[in-house]
């Protein structure tokens, strides 16, 4: 008997936590992979690079998933500590520097969920505004925290403390600005954000224009003046306006990439390394926030459309005859069963004036009440009237219900 209870608990572990150890296991190697790729230019040997994508997957990764894998965030960091970089200083600061970075992104991560209460979608500009200025504090405690263990150990010397921090800030800043919206936004369904529909033609000139920006500022000699990177907004500040969020992560990724590559090709100074970085965070920000307010516009949009349609249908199938006027008692707009009720067509009612199309209403198109409306040929048809008034940003609408009292009866109070 014991066998295939064994068995039977064995099967239902692994249901329950295969996924999750799939997932761990698919966090560990992106997170080193993205270590990897992103040391370029580190400071002593250290990670401290122009940008740190770790962070950005970290948080990313914490958001969707669940704030029970923290405990992965400091094994993670061990891990590329020793694949990517050969624990490059001793191993006890090392310790205590991964423990520094950890424990600040888990702690940013909870404060994310359990205070902000952001969207793991980041729905909102809100959200994106609240995960990027809480890595600002973030980052920069992070940074001070691991560099001062590393100066304590010798591997910074007091000069370069400054300098060291302020590069670890950004890089870090840059990682989470782009891989977390990344990650959030490629691994989350669409949410209302109704692109342009955009034809293959649009999206191969946005990449062209983003390489051209590109050739001009790392083909010349323009790669050595930082200042002059400004080419770059332009391509990224199109795809954010069109293509929303989404688009623009995955832009910015493209185009970072490539900018690292060339970064490296160049053999900057350090000097001119931080002011790239600098550029990198403002180019990033920029585009991130221009592309959450499209995102964000663009949303609002659909979900008016989706009130405005389903308001439209109850208006349309409501056997009550509704009469919506402006602040000068002309008409907006009918239903069918006004039509049906006055015997006159919706294009021969819309811009009239109602107290002159229907004089016999005038009285009753304030307080309501009950009274005789005339049809063309000369009939008329009792009817009793119900007010409602909409408060409008720059108008006062009227809308008016009138009951047809000869075939129902006296409207129910209620």
């Amino acid at each position: 008997m014991s066998g295939p209870v064994t068995k039977n608990k064995l099967q239902a572990g692994l249901t329950r936590f295969g996924p999750d150890v799939l997932w761990s296991a698919g966090y560990l190697g992106l997170y080193v992979f993205l270590d990897w790729i992103s040391n370029v230019e580190p400071y002593g040997n250290l990670d401290i690079t122009p940008w740190n994508p770790p962070p950005g997957l970290s948080l990313a990764f914490l958001l969707v998933k669940g704030l029970r894998f923290s405990p992965l965030l400091y094994p993670a960091a061990l891990l590329s500590d020793w694949l990517v970089r050969g624990f490059a200083a001793p191993i006890g600061p090392t310790l205590l520097a991964d423990m520094v970075v950890a424990g600040g992104y888990a702690l940013a991560a909870w404060a994310l969920v359990r205070v902000f209460r952001i969207s793991p979608r980041l729905n909102s500009l809100k959200d994106v505004l609240t995960l990027l200025g809480l890595q600002v504090p973030t980052a920069l405690v992070v940074a001070a925290g691991y560099v001062a263990v590393y100066h304590w150990a010798g591997s910074v010397p007091a000069e370069d403390v400054g300098m060291a921090t302020l590069r670890f800030w950004i890089g870090d800043m840059i990682g989470v600005a782009i891989f977390t919206p990344l990650f959030l936004s490629l691994g989350a369904p669409s949410s209302g954000d109704r692109q342009p529909r955009a034809t293959p033609w649009i999206n191969l000139l946005q990449g062209l224009s983003i390489v051209l920006a590109l050739w001009i500022v790392f083909g010349g000699d323009l790669a050595q003046h930082p200042t002059l990177y400004y080419p770059l907004f332009m391509p990224l500040v199109w795809v954010g306006a069109w293509h929303g969020l989404r688009g623009v992560t995955v832009a910015l990724f493209a185009t970072q990439i490539v900018m690292i590559v060339a970064i490296e090709e160049a053999h900057l100074t350090a000097e001119t390394l931080t002011e790239v970085q600098f550029f990198l965070l403002a180019l990033t920000l920029t585009s991130l926030l221009l592309g959450a307010i499209a995102s964000e516009r663009r949303r609002d949009r659909a979900a008016l459309h989706d009130s405005q349609a389903r308001l439209q249908t109850i208006v349309e199938v409501t056997p009550e005859g509704i009469l919506i006027l402006n602040a000068d008692d002309h008409i907006e707009s009918v239903n069918p069963a006004f039509e049906r009720l006055c015997c006159r067509q919706k294009a021969d009612l819309i811009g009239q004036k109602a107290t002159i199309l229907f004089p016999e209403l005038a009285a009753f198109l304030r307080d309501g009440g009950e009274t005789q409306l005339r049809r063309p040929d000369g009939q008329t048809v009792r009817v009793a009237l119900s007010i409602g008034r909409a408060k409008l940003s720059d108008e006062c609408l009227q809308v008016v219900t009138l009951h047809d009292m000869s075939k129902h009866g006296a409207p129910r109070a209620g």
